[in-house]
């Protein structure tokens, strides 16, 4: 018998639900089972997470094993889930949040002590994240959303002093470079102003779109998660991707290379485009000198000695109109784990409090740290104004934009709907299809909203 993702996921459910008990029971009579703490992640920076670890066993006194998951994070940790393998809490990814506490692997934390405690110092997106149908399961480790970037240098030269603010602004502006004949650091002409992030990729894959239906305050779905494209108000959603077309087809200022190329950050970097979408997260490495050939030619014509520059400047995203605004977020998370024995869960929220939360100083020490060695996006509004974390955002970015983008920006809106997996693998080649102009942006996206039903009315059916 073949079974699909969707018989997979409720069969995982009530394998989880059936073995449970009797999991906790075997490790109750064993205590040398459930001591340490097993936490599991993917393996990004783990010298670092094992010096966090550290830190907490020093303050708390409970030892925790890191286990690092490499490879296919998503299909390994399901194998991990069905095995029913001790682990306390785990990384988690927005992507599959709502699959895996569908599949009954997350614990809420709901009822235990402080739970509201980080509530009402989350930015709404991620506390919109961390939450399925009312009930929070998650403390971020990471988060970020999308900015537009601009070579403020660039458009000197072109004879602008700013990024334009609507998609036709942009387009005048970007057809203006061209004809200017404006240079890379390394001589090349740039053919092409505008870079765009439309590769097929099962995990962000496509998260530009998202980010200039957003930028334009455009709604995809309804409250009951129906999409509502290619019909929204005043068919923004169509509008957006016939500038597209129009910008790689008609002006030739977007590269078709948008639909394959995977290194936007350091073409960038090295001057190759004008404008692109990069998270929030990439704006430090590409105003840091030693990686960035705009920024090292901008100081070393200035004989500047500093490692940053605010060349590669942040703006708002171009809308269709004057006036709108937002931008895609995500959030990576830390869960407790449905197999966490009830014996340690005390102990395990613990660990996660200091994780995503606070130590027992009373301070974000783990979100800190993470921005302070590798600048990863915090969650907290009260960070946000911290001294040290404000001077350290002023050597590469616009704080006040980032304090601005962090209160509008949205998660994707069907992403916890149990059939976005589905959703996320059928759309991506759609949208490209159009951008190809193999089928028009009302066709793709009639053909994309017809399929959403579709992916709805089966798992409907699941019921």
């Amino acid at each position: 018998m073949v079974v699909d993702r969707r018989q997979f996921l409720r069969y995982s459910a009530l394998a989880t639900m059936g073995l449970t008990s009797g999991l906790f029971g075997c490790r109750q009579s064993d205590p040398e089972r459930v001591t340490p703490l097993v936490f599991k992640g993917w393996p990004y920076e783990p010298d670092l997470v094992k010096e966090n670890i550290e830190f907490f066993t020093d303050q708390i006194g409970i030892d925790v094993d890191y286990e690092m998951v490499s490879g296919n994070y998503h299909d390994k940790m399901v194998a991990l889930f069905l095995a029913q393998s001790r682990m306390d809490c785990c990384y988690v990814r927005d992507d599959d949040f709502a699959e895996w506490v569908e599949a009954g692997w997350l614990r809420p934390f709901d009822d235990l002590p402080k739970a509201e405690l980080y509530q009402n110092d989350l930015y709404d997106y991620n506390m919109e994240s961390m939450s399925y149908q009312g009930h929070s399961y998650g403390l971020p480790y990471y988060t970020d959303f999308t900015v537009w970037i601009y070579n403020s240098e660039m458009l000197a030269q072109a004879g602008f002093s700013q990024s334009a603010r609507t998609l036709d602004e942009l387009t005048e502006q970007a057809v203006k470079i061209k004809e200017r004949g404006i240079r890379s650091p390394d001589g090349q002409r740039i053919e092409y102003p505008i870079l765009l992030g439309f590769r097929q990729s099962p995990g962000m894959g496509f998260g530009d779109w998202w980010a200039l239906n957003y930028g334009s305050e455009v709604q995809l779905f309804d409250d009951e998660l129906n999409p509502i494209f290619p019909d929204d108000t005043d068919r923004q959603a169509e509008r957006i991707l016939q500038w597209i077309v129009d910008g790689i087809h008609k002006y030739r200022i977007i590269d078709i290379n948008s639909l394959t190329l995977g290194r936007i950050r350091e073409n960038t970097a090295a001057g190759r485009q004008v404008y692109c979408l990069l998270s929030k997260y990439d704006v430090e490495w590409i105003n840091n000198r030693k990686n960035s050939a705009v920024v090292d030619t901008y100081l070393a014509d200035r004989n500047l000695d500093q490692s940053h520059a605010k060349v590669l400047k942040m703006a708002p995203i171009p809308s269709l109109e004057t006036g709108q605004q937002g931008t895609l977020g995500w959030t990576r998370m830390y869960c407790l784990t449905a197999h966490c024995n009830p014996d340690k869960v005390l102990d395990a929220w613990q660990l996660l409090q200091f994780l995503g939360g606070k130590d027992r100083n009373g301070e974000y020490y783990t979100a800190k740290q993470w921005f302070r060695l590798r600048g990863l996006g915090f969650a907290y509004r009260s960070l946000m104004e911290d001294p040290e974390i404000i001077a350290q955002m002023e050597r590469w970015g616009d704080v006040g934009l980032i304090k601005t983008m962090s209160k509008v920006a949205r998660i994707r809106e069907n992403i916890k709907s149990p059939w976005f997996p589905d959703f996320n693998v059928y759309y991506q080649p759609e949208i490209q299809k159009i951008l190809l102009r193999q089928q028009s942006p009302r066709d793709g996206l009639g053909r994309i909203a017809k399929r959403c039903q579709q992916f709805k009315r089966e798992w409907q059916s699941m019921d």
